[in-house]
């Protein structure tokens, strides 16, 4: 029997008119097929949403390896960038070592006036050759060419340009050095000439990274020398120390008993030299065994330039 049935007064089942319909509490019935149809709907959302998360989870798992593989190739990259960066700077280093190799047998003539034409700069440096060098060592100095170079950029435009003159062997070149070791301004035809060796740019800014470092052994009379292709020889104590990077001057110093490098005292000292083309004087070529007479005698002898 129908719980409404128990109600006095009902008179049986009660048929509400269809006014009334709207006002009448839900039934059980009405209730479970709510609940069932909600079921139903939230059944197909969810399934829908898991679809959804699946297909995010297995795009996240393809970025994720896609991002690993990405990884693989940076470090990948990076180790043949680090590579072809260190066969550069070999490349670069041999290429530098190959010119200066050229230029061995050059020698930089400052001073010849521009009134010597080029037809007749070789005749200049052959009696230029003849007044420095003894006959003998004269005929053995073959000139393979001579030329004028372009004045530095910075150089004032009244600057004489610079003559290079070409040698035929390195022995004619190192011959020529010796004799004008201790002629920094010779007097030649009523000219000052100063004599200075042919370097690469590259090897010239090299070496005056060690300015600090050579200007430190001037004023205390270490003698040092250049060596080919690029490295400072430094005698003293009877000990022989090459160095080959600027970085090394500070252990070096300090092995010394020098511990630091001479401040500067004007701005002008603090700067870069203006003309770094200053900066190659001519040092004679010597092994590193050096003797004991001619570390002596070259004490207190180095250009300041170099």
């Amino acid at each position: 029997m129908d719980e409404l049935d128990e109600f006095p007064g009902s008179g049986g089942l009660h048929h509400p008119s269809s006014g009334e319909d709207s006002e009448l509490p839900s039934t059980k019935g009405d209730i479970k097929a709510l609940l069932r149809n909600h079921r139903m709907m939230f059944t197909a959302d969810v399934a829908t949403l898991r679809v959804e998360i699946q297909t995010v989870e297995g795009r996240v798992k393809t970025m994720e390896g896609n991002s690993e593989d990405l990884t693989a190739q940076c470090i990948q990259l990076e180790a043949q960038n680090t590579e072809l960066q260190r066969n550069q700077s070999h490349l670069t280093s041999r290429l530098d070592t190959l010119e200066d190799r050229h230029r061995s047998k050059n020698l930089k003539i400052r001073g010849i006036p521009e009134t010597v034409t080029p037809s007749n700069l070789p005749q200049y440096s052959r009696r230029l050759i003849a007044s420095l060098l003894t006959p003998h060592q004269a005929n053995l100095a073959v000139i393979d060419g001579v030329y004028r170079i372009p004045r530095a950029a910075r150089a004032p435009a009244d600057t004489l340009r610079d003559v290079i003159l070409q040698l035929q062997t390195r022995a004619a070149q190192l011959t020529f050095m010796t004799a004008v070791r201790e002629k920094a301004n010779h007097p030649f035809e009523k000219a000052t000439l100063s004599f200075y060796r042919d370097l690469s740019r590259p090897t010239v800014l090299w070496r005056s990274r060690f300015k600090p470092l050579t200007t430190t052994l001037h004023q205390h009379s270490i003698p040092y020398r250049w060596a080919f292709p690029r490295s400072l020889v430094i005698s003293h104590g009877g000990a022989t120390t090459r160095l080959t990077d600027a970085a090394e001057m500070d252990s070096v110093l300090i092995a010394l008993g020098l511990a630091t490098y001479p401040a500067p005292t004007t701005q002008a000292a603090r700067q870069q030299p203006p003309h770094v083309w200053d900066m190659t004087k001519i040092l004679p070529f010597q092994p590193i065994g050096t003797s004991t007479a001619f570390r002596a005698q070259r004490v207190g002898r180095q250009p300041t330039g170099t």
